[in-house]
């Protein structure tokens, strides 16, 4: 943002360049629907992390659940949750080339990011695994032999206080340059607790570097190294009630948990207070996480063929304690720990000719996956529940073991065939082995047996506690997944293109307890999409217009539903996706950039028998979910995609003006609009959230000599009620927790580039 005056429409019309098909090309040249974003955008907007791009990109969702790993990535509607370790996104993530298996790995701030790709629709050619939905690719700044840099300082609401800075240094002139990146960032958190104190709860504490080195012996020749490292250690993350179940709606003289918990003297919050952000826990969460990494890639130009090898190994841990029941009473306390490691190698081969061009390469992953839950039961649990004292003995638990060791080969290859001077043919396919060893090892306190005679008879009937045998399994599964594109560069600067895709995701198997009769493994997901599009430029009218209109069919989605009674993981047989994407960027004057995202997706599960069952409607109503079968599974066909919101829009505009001839002046807005979404799969009525909207502001001066600017912002600038998901509360059948969206915030940040 500083560093310099801006030619507006020259800086419009900017060709943005892109590597979504894994060579670099112009993104209106590109038959994908992708989002990019430059780091001077990423600088112009504010965006710190994950949660807050997704204000920039209405196809682009990213939600939290009760602890700082469990965040989930989707693109047009279809997502993965990351709240059983067995599952991976439907979303694949790269950084700087590399696979992230976690998504709670992508958590941490995005400091010093040259460009970010979003690709939309399945990618299962050219990025394989884990992409029937899309990817994300973010890229970091490159060492230089400029010796560019930055540091940035900001304060703000909440006590917030961070640094960053980078910096590239020349170790040997035109041959070896190096870059240093930091970052730590500390805020006080955003809820209250009535007992434990102010400002607790989603606090942030977290920090990381990045080192890399650039070798260029030769003009054919690089050598690209990078380290990184990162750690959270937040008070995350919590829940409110969003609708009690003191008594039930309909049905008189029903009660539930919450006038139990009232009589043994809990201080239950109605949900008629939730927005006032304030709880009333046991103790307070913890959430820690460590990522780590290597990765080195070599770049060489043969007289043939460009190779390009990408070798990394990562790590990545993480360990949460939450107060599961999240009310004052020890209830039930839960106790995450995680340890991944993994190791990548990728080979390409690609060349270009006058008539056509390819990519071709193969693929080897091996991942490495421990995790150990325990879910303990407290003194207060019988009395909660309404039973006999030694239905659940305080102190004791259930603690589940996995063990995964993952191994995955691929070979690829993609061709663009230049049919005449104005039609491209492009043809891609990827061959995929997946090989899974799984191993769940379940052990409990439960009693002698399910009778009120034994103490903890209770486990019996709760099955995130329950007996259950152990399980060792192993997958052997292949897929050929593919594209084929027909582009028409109609004009100079306006193509039209059609593309058919699919994309797949393993299968595996569920590492929680399960209720009774639904399997431990489930089963690949594959998706099949269809798309066509029209990206144009209009020189003349400082003007970019991007549409696509697309569906996708995703086979046996992998869902996961919190019905109170623990996690059901299913796959739904066919979840379907269709809409509309429109992208504007105009410049309607020199000093006026505006530009309008919009994505309308209708989604709906269109055959999903076996799906989970509603708890809160059936426990107010007093009658049965409409879709039941009758032996504890629901009918969701035709119900609403999970997290998706039929519509979406960004707005932005940035308007820049000049108070001298060294300072100049900027203005910089955000409108977000969310159109009503159901927050779980079993689409219980009272989990549809509202429509919603908001607005962020940034404004500042740029000192052009100092190469410096002030931005003073805020986010959610009118503070609006936001609540990210509705989920039921753990044993408390009838009584919904809300999951909190971010509450408005405000601060300043300095920046100096050189």
């Amino acid at each position: 943002m500083a560093g310099g005056t801006v030619d507006a429409k020259a800086q419009a019309l900017e060709e943005v360049i892109v590597t979504a098909q894994k060579r670099e090309q112009s993104l209106q040249d590109v038959p994908i629907a992708v989002a990019a974003f430059s780091n001077e955008m990423l600088q112009k907007a504010g965006v710190k992390d994950m949660f807050e791009l997704q204000a920039n990109d209405p196809s682009l969702v990213v939600g939290q659940g009760h602890n700082a790993s469990t965040s989930s990535f989707g693109i047009r509607g279809v997502f993965t949750s990351s709240n059983n370790f067995g599952l991976e996104s439907s979303v694949g993530l790269y950084v700087d080339g590399v696979y992230r298996a976690r998504q709670g790995s992508m958590l941490n701030d995005l400091v010093d990011i040259g460009r970010i790709e979003i690709l939309r629709g399945p990618q299962g050619t050219l990025f394989g695994r884990n992409t029937p939905a899309g990817a994300i690719s973010v890229f970091s700044v490159e060492p230089d032999f400029e010796g560019t840099g930055y540091l940035q300082v900001e304060g703000g609401e909440y006590s917030l206080l961070s640094g960053q800075g980078a910096k590239s240094f020349t170790v040997i002139e035109d041959i070896l340059a190096t870059r240093v990146t930091g970052f730590y960032t500390e805020r006080d958190g955003t809820i209250s607790d009535v007992s434990l104190g102010d400002d607790k709860i989603n606090d942030r504490d977290r920090w990381g570097v990045r080192l890399q080195a650039l070798w260029t012996p030769t003009d054919e020749l690089s050598v690209h190294v990078i380290a990184d490292h990162s750690e959270i250690d937040e008070v995350c993350c919590t829940t409110n009630s969003w609708k009690n179940n003191f008594v039930a709606d309909e049905v008189p003289g029903k009660t539930g948990t919450d006038a139990n918990a009232v009589a043994l003297g809990s201080n239950i919050i109605p949900g008629s207070e939730y927005f006032e952000r304030e709880v009333a826990l046991t103790f307070l969460p913890s959430s820690e996480n460590e990522d780590k990494g290597i990765s080195v890639q070599v770049d060489w130009q043969a007289d043939w063929f460009t190779l390009t090898s990408i070798t990394a190994y990562r790590e990545f841990e993480s360990h949460e304690t939450v107060d599961v029941d999240f009310i004052d009473l020890d209830g039930n306390v839960q106790d995450n720990q995680q340890e991944q490691s993994q190791f990548s190698q990728e080979l390409r081969f690609a060349n270009q000719f006058d008539n056509w061009n390819y990519v071709a390469g193969l693929y080897y992953y091996e991942q490495s996956l421990d995790t150990v839950s325990y879910l303990g039961v407290g003194d207060d649990a019988s009395a909660l529940l309404g039973l006999p004292p030694n239905a659940f003995i305080g102190g004791t638990g259930s603690t589940n073991f996995a063990d995964q060791e993952h191994t995955s080969y691929a070979v690829f290859g993609q061709s663009d065939i230049n049919l005449t001077d104005s039609l491209v043919l492009t043809a891609g396919l990827r061959w995929t082995n997946e090989e899974k060893e799984l191993s769940n090892i379940f052990i409990d306190d439960a009693g002698e047996g399910p009778l009120p005679i034994y103490d903890n008879w209770g486990f019996y009937f709760f099955p995130p506690l329950a007996p259950v045998d152990d399980v060792y399994e192993e997958i052997d599964d292949d897929q050929i997944t593919g594209t084929l594109k027909l582009s028409w560069f109609a004009f100079d600067d306006i193509m039209f293109y059609a593309s058919y895709g699919t994309g797949y995701k393993s299968g595996g198997t569920n590492t929680d307890r399960l209720v009774p009769g639904l399997p431990y493994i489930f089963g690949p997901e594959d998706s099949e999409s269809y798309e066509v599009g029209m990206k144009a430029t209009f020189p003349e009218q400082a003007l970019r217009l991007n549409v696509a209109i697309h569906r996708t069919d995703t086979n046996d989605l992998q869902t996961v539903s919190f019905q109170g009674n623990g996690f059901t993981l299913l796959n739904a047989g066919v979840a379907e996706a269709q809409g509309a994407e429109v992208e504007v960027s105009w410049l309607p004057t020199e000093r006026l950039t505006m530009n309008l995202g919009y994505a309308y997706n209708d989604g709906e599960y269109s055959d999903f028998e076996l799906g989970p069952c509603q708890v809160a409607t059936p426990w107010h109503t007093g009658l049965p979910d409409p879709g039941d079968n009758g032996d504890g599974t629901c009918d969701r066909s035709g119900g609403m995609l999970r997290g998706n919101a039929e519509n979406r829009a960004t707005l932005s505009a940035d308007y820049r003006f000049s108070f001298s001839s060294v300072i100049e002046g900027f203005i910089y807005g955000e409108y977000i609009y969310t159109d009503e979404r159901m927050t779980d799969v079993n689409n219980d009525p009272l989990k549809l959230d509202d429509d919603y909207f908001y607005v962020n502001l940034r404004a500042g001066l740029d000192w052009i000599s100092l190469d410096t600017s002030l931005t003073v912002w805020a986010r959610n600038l009118t503070d609006e009620d936001i609540v990210a998901t509705i989920a039921d509360a753990v044993a408390q059948e009838g009584k919904l927790i809300g999951y909190y969206g971010a509450p408005r915030t405000w601060g300043i940040t300095l920046r100096k580039n050189w």
